[in-house]
C-alpha cells in the first residue's frame, strides 16, 4: 500500500511538473511552435515519461485545462458570481489565457470577429469624427461579436431548420439589443 501510495505521488507530481512546464513555455511561445522535447527540457523529465502519461501535447494540454476548470466549478442558479468567477480564472492565469484565446488568429471565427469589430468600429468612427470607443462600446461590441458567431456556429450545427431572420429575431428577444445599438452610437 505504501509503494502504491508513492507511486501515485510521483505520477501526480511528474503530471503537475510537464502541465506547468506547458503552461511556462505558453507564455513565451505560442501553442503550435512548441515541441514534447521543449517542454520535456522546461520539467527536466526523459521524452519516454512524457509519452508514459500522455499521448502528445494535446493530451497534454487538455489534462492541464481540465484542471483548471476544476477550479471554475460551476454555482447552480447564480450567472453573474459564475461570470465573475470566470474572470478572476482568466486573472490568475492570464497568460494562458492571453495565448490560448488569441492562438486561433487563423480560424474562421477569429477572422469574422476581427472584420465584425473593425467594421462597427469604422462605422461609428466615421459617424462619431474618429472618437476613440469608450470601454462601455468596446464590451458592447464584445458581446455582440461574440454572441453573434456563438449563435452562427449554433445555427450552421443544429439549428439552420429555422431561417436567419428568426435566429435574429430570437437574439434581439434574448439581448438588450436597443442597449447594444445605442452604446455603439
Amino acid at each position: 500500500m505504501d509503494n502504491k501510495k508513492k507511486e501515485d505521488l510521483r505520477v501526480m507530481r511528474t503530471r503537475k511538473l510537464l502541465v506547468q512546464s506547458l503552461f511556462t513555455l505558453l507564455e513565451r511561445h505560442s501553442f503550435h511552435t512548441i515541441s514534447v522535447k521543449e517542454i520535456c527540457e522546461e520539467a527536466m523529465v526523459h521524452r519516454t515519461t512524457f509519452y508514459t502519461h500522455f499521448d502528445d501535447k494535446y493530451d497534454l494540454l487538455a489534462y492541464g485545462l481540465q484542471n483548471i476548470a476544476k477550479e471554475f466549478q460551476f454555482i447552480e442558479g447564480n450567472i453573474r458570481e459564475n461570470q465573475i468567477k470566470l474572470f478572476n480564472m482568466s486573472l490568475k492565469y492570464k497568460a494562458l489565457f492571453s495565448q490560448l484565446l488569441t492562438e486561433e488568429k487563423d480560424s474562421l471565427r477569429y477572422i469574422i470577429m476581427k472584420e465584425m469589430n473593425n467594421g462597427v468600429k469604422k462605422v461609428i468612427q466615421d459617424e462619431n469624427s474618429n472618437q476613440i470607443l469608450s470601454f462601455s462600446s468596446e464590451i458592447a461590441l464584445a458581446a455582440f461579436s461574440g454572441a453573434s458567431l456563438g449563435v452562427l456556429n449554433w445555427w450552421v450545427n443544429e439549428g439552420s431548420n429555422i431561417s436567419e431572420q428568426e435566429a435574429n429575431e430570437e437574439m434581439k428577444k434574448i439581448f438588450n439589443w436597443d442597449y447594444i445599438e445605442k452604446t455603439l452610437k
